[in-house]
Order: structure tokens, then C-alpha cells, then sequence
């Protein structure tokens, strides 16, 4: 249904070529300063946009000394100004990965058996300053893994960049190329001895740590070990034979694990909620949703909602069941119904109008005395405002919990 819409929406903006960007300020957005500024000493957000082709999606407009670019998603942008905080630092050192004073990173690209499936060069990706029209976060093929090949090795060069990648705290399978040619530098730096004394000594900047480049959440930490202390063959093992013994058919989970978009990381945190999430009816389904979407705004947003969901599981023992419908997952719990969204941006619009809508059709359907919207993103004080009337209640920033896993509740209370 998502990628009905978002195809439809396309063509419309295709046919009308004066339809633009609907453009938010920063301040329209309400991030808490301390885990999204817009300016640091290594990288500015420049422009926030609604995305056309998929409402409740941002776009964010980006530099860095390295690039200029597009990033897709809060996740990304998040995600994105770790990796660009740690390109920096890791510039300031002549000898690392080239300096900046050495000029452009080295390209090892295709070098050993298994690097050519982790050095990535995105589609529509950008390299240098220049006009901000490639995008971070888009679909990236098959350039993960060769298809039924799943349980192929590392090579001892691309074995090195995965570990460098972690003491960097910093994803091995980032979309990020300007990070990945400096992962891929390095590794070859310390197959010569070199790079290993580099990053022994190299720090990273004051309030950025591994967990930083992830959304939070205690289970993709668990998933973020295994993955970080694993090789592509050791985890396509691991993640198969979790998803048969969590009920899956085997066909099912090798079409899953050689899927074209979501990297390795990715199978593995749907692995780990696929099992969190196994105790309620229908979830089943939740692979063949995963595993049937291709195109990259539905994927990012189906892995969202079913972090939220997993991640809340231990706070809904009385939830029975999970279904997936056009607006996100429904979760049915003993006196409610859960409607969570994998939405960056949720305003009084005809998108926010539609959700609470939905979300009191699915309470008067499952006959609940109440219902919930639970947002990945932002919702606006104005779409908090809408739910006055309904009795709704909504929460925020699901995919960005604080310290204590609580979201922002917004709305009348249960």
C-alpha cells in the first residue's frame, strides 16, 4: 500500500513540475538541541523539507568540509552527523586515512574477496562541495551481498575494516561513501601497520559514543554486538537459523536474509524483533511485509515501526496480537488499540487528519475503550491539538527515547 502510494505521488509530482519541496525551519521541527543541533564545528543542516513523493518524510539538506548532500529520515540525519564528526576527526591526523593535507581518501574498492560487497557507492550519491542533489539513505541495490551467497566470508582486509569500524564506533555498513573509502583506507593502511596505531589513539568527539549511531534502543544494541564481533558468513548462519527456530519457513528466511535493500545490520535487528515480537499473533506476517518491500522509504519505515513495537513489548504484556495496515502496525492490547507510525513528521495535514482518523476506526473495529497513535518522529503541538476531540492519545519520538525509554506523550491521558 505504501509503495502504491509513494509511486502515485511520484507521478503527480512528475506531471506537475512546478509542485516543490514544502520547506520547514528548524525551529518548526522542535528537536532537542542536544541530540540534533543544527550546527556543530562539523557539519550544518541547512534546509528541512517535507518530502512530496512520501508525506510525513523529511529531507535535510547538508555539509560537511567533505560534502554536500541530501540525507533522507531523522535516523539518518542522526546517524549521518556522527559519521561526519568522525570523518573530521579522523582528518585532522596526517596520518590517518590520508589527512586532510594528503588531499582525497583512497579507493580500495573491490580489493580482497569480500570488500567489493562492502564498499559502497550509492545510487545518486554525491562526493566533494557541491549542489546538495544526491541523497544519504537511498536504495543501494544489491551492493551488500551477492544473491544465495549469502554465507561467504570476510576477507582479512574487509574483516580489518569491520573491526577498525567499531573502534571508531561507527557502522560498517554506513550508506555514508565518504566515510566507507576512509574505513576502506584504513583497513588497507593497517594490513601495512599503520592504521591500527592510528586508531588506537584516536579520539572521538566529546558526546558522541557507539550508541550514537544507532536510534536507541536496548535491543539493537544486543544485535549491534553480534554484528560488530561477526563476519557476513558467522551472522547469515546466526540470522538463519534464529529465524527458523523462531517459526519461519526456511525458503522464506534466505529470501529475507538476501534481501537487495536492507544491509546486514538491518536483517539482524529485524532478526532480534522478529523473535521480541514472535509471542503475538500475526507476526508472522511481519517478514513477508519486510521482505516484499524493496523500494526505500517503505523499507526504512516498516524496520522503524517494528523497533517501536519490539522495543515496547515489555511494556505491553497484556498485547495479543500485530497487524500491518496501510498507516503502520496495529498492535491490539487488552483494553487498546496501538496504532505505531514510522513517521518523521506528523502535522495537523491531511497525512495527520488520515491517521487519527484510522486510529479510531481500528479502536471502534477491535472494540478498545481507547486507542494510541505512536509516532518514529515529531507530531507537532498542532496535531496534538487535533486530537483534543477524539480522545486520542499520542506519543513522540518513539524511535528516539531518552535515558529512561520513555517517549513524549502528548494528548489526553488514557
Amino acid at each position: 500500500m505504501m509503495k502504491r502510494v509513494a509511486v502515485l505521488s511520484l507521478c503527480l509530482i512528475l506531471a506537475c513540475p512546478g509542485i516543490v519541496l514544502a520547506e520547514l525551519s528548524w525551529k518548526d521541527l522542535g528537536l532537542p538541541a542536544t541530540r540534533f543541533p543544527q550546527t556543530t564545528q562539523y557539519y550544518q543542516v541547512h534546509t528541512v523539507d517535507e518530502d512530496p513523493s512520501a508525506p510525513g518524510f523529511l529531507i535535510f539538506s547538508v555539509s560537511s568540509e567533505k560534502v554536500k548532500t541530501r540525507v533522507e529520515g531523522l535516523a539518518d540525519l542522526k546517524k549521518w552527523s556522527h559519521e561526519a564528526a568522525v570523518v573530521a576527526e579522523l582528518d585532522k591526523d596526517k596520518n590517518a586515512a590520508g589527512g586532510i593535507a594528503d588531499g582525497a581518501v583512497e579507493s580500495v574498492k573491490g580489493t580482497g574477496r569480500g570488500l567489493k560487497n562492502l564498499v559502497l557507492h550509492p545510487v545518486n550519491s554525491v562526493k566533494g562541495i557541491g549542489t546538495a542533489a544526491g541523497r544519504v539513505g537511498t536504495k543501494v541495490g544489491d551492493a551488500f551481498r551477492e544473491k544465495e551467497e549469502g554465507e561467504k566470508g570476510d576477507s582479512f582486509l574487509s574483516s580489518g575494516k569491520r573491526q577498525i569500524a567499531k573502534k571508531l564506533g561507527v557502522d560498517v555498513y554506513s550508506r555514508n561513501e565518504v566515510l566507507q573509502e576512509k574505513l576502506s583506507t584504513l583497513a588497507k593502511q593497517e594490513m601495512g601497520g599503520r592504521g591500527i596505531v592510528m586508531v588506537a589513539k584516536f579520539f572521538i568527539p566529546v558526546g558522541l559514543v557507539a550508541s550514537a549511531v544507532m536510534t536507541a534502543s536496548n535491543i539493537n544494541n544486543a544485535a549491534d554486538g553480534l554484528v560488530n564481533d561477526r563476519d557476513r558468513a558467522d551472522l547469515y548462519s546466526l540470522n538463519k537459523k534464529a529465524l527458523i527456530e523462531c517459526g519461519f519457513e526456511p525458503g522464506k528466511a534466505v529470501a529475507f536474509l538476501n534481501h537487495g535493500y536492507y544491509t546486514p545490520r538491518e536483517i539482524t535487528y529485524f532478526r532480534f524483533y522478529f523473535e521480541k515480537l514472535s509471542r503475538l499473533r500475526g507476526y508472522k506476517a511481519l517478514l513477508d511485509e519486510a521482505t516484499r518491500l524493496s523500494d526505500a522509504v517503505p523499507a526504512r519505515k516498516f524496520l522503524h515501526e517494528v523497533q517501536i513495537a519490539a522495543d515496547a513489548a515489555d511494556t505491553m504484556p497484556d498485547a495479543v496480537a500485530v497487524d500491518i495496515v496501510p498507516e503502520g502496525l496495529l498492535i491490539e492490547r487488552k483494553n487498546a488499540a496501538v496504532l505505531i507510525c514510522g513517521y518523521d513528521y506528523l502535522d495537523a495535514s491531511p497525512l495527520g487528519d488520515r491517521i487519527i482518523k484510522k486510529a479510531d476506526e481500528y479502536k471502534w473495529k477491535l472494540k478498545k475503550s481507547s486507542a494510541e497513535i505512536w509516532n518514529a518522529g515529531i507530531v507537532t503541538p498542532r496535531f496534538g491539538a487535533s486530537l483534543l476531540v477524539t480522545g486520542i492519545k499520542a506519543r513522540r519520538m518513539c524511535l528516539f527515547r531518552d535515558n529512561n525509554n520513555n517517549a513524549t506523550v502528548d494528548g489526553p491521558a488514557i
